[in-house]
């Protein structure tokens, strides 16, 4: 009998060890998604982080806004780990395009460890993270269409960080196409004045060839030729397009 007691109350230790909490399930299961940087946008001007998937804090917060109640919140979260679906996103389709739909977790977490995991996105994640002094609130910043246009249509390839290289000893970072600050120095030397400088852009966009590159042979074998944006902006956009480049890195 004892022996029976002895081995029933280690079982019972072991699996109480091994039971994860949802802190621990979400870094096991989520967090490489969806809060490991991968990368870093410069668009608009501002730096921000670049992940494999939405930031789990701003879908929380998206989740909490759909939701009327904590238990409506942890049935949806527990419901779309398992079965995840377009029609039940919370995000737009230009964000399932880029990210694609998460793949299902069904079998991977018991049905405690679901509710545990989908208690702790409501409660406690990020509680525990120490409280810096605050900077004093900015005034909101006008975005221009011309940034908007930047941001939407060119900065995924020119100012999103794919990869760092290090050769030569110096840590560089790697996009998919030339770093637009380079791209708008380099044809602002070319074209001397912002009428050429405008029309080189609205041109280009619409009719990318090798002949027109600033870039060499080498560069072009590296990153591609640009694809046409023809017919992604009517010529008033593309007008406002150039102009926001032609100032983006003024000192």
């Amino acid at each position: 009998m004892k022996i029976k007691n002895i081995l029933f109350l280690t079982a019972l230790a072991t699996s109480a060890l091994f039971a994860q909490s949802g802190k621990a399930l979400f870094t096991n299961y989520c967090s490489s998604c969806h809060t490991t940087v991968i990368g870093i946008n410069e668009s608009g001007g501002d730096l921000t982080n670049v992940y494999a998937a939405p930031y789990a804090e701003d879908i929380i917060n998206k989740l909490k806004t759909e939701t009327n109640s904590k238990a409506e919140f942890v049935l949806f979260v527990k419901d779309y780990i398992e079965n995840p679906d377009r029609r039940k996103s919370l995000y737009s389709k230009k964000a399932i395009k880029d990210f694609g739909i998460m793949p299902s977790l069904k079998g991977a977490m018991s049905y405690e460890e679901s509710t545990k995991l989908a208690n702790y996105l409501y409660s406690g994640y990020n509680k525990n993270v120490a409280v810096t002094a605050k900077s004093p609130k900015k005034s909101p910043k006008t975005v221009s269409n011309g940034e908007k246009l930047f941001t939407y249509n060119c900065s995924s390839c020119h100012t999103t960080v794919i990869g760092v290289n290090e050769s030569g000893g110096k840590v560089t970072s790697v996009y998919a196409a030339p770093y637009a600050e380079d791209v708008v120095n380099k044809l602002k030397t070319e074209t001397k004045t912002k009428a050429k400088f405008i029309a080189f852009v609205k041109d280009y966009i619409e009719n990318p060839e090798k002949r027109k590159s600033l870039y060499s042979k080498r560069a072009i074998k590296d990153f591609g030729l640009m694809p046409s944006l023809k017919g992604a902006m009517n010529d008033k956009e593309a007008t406002q397009l150039a102009d926001y480049l032609y100032h983006k890195y003024d000192k």
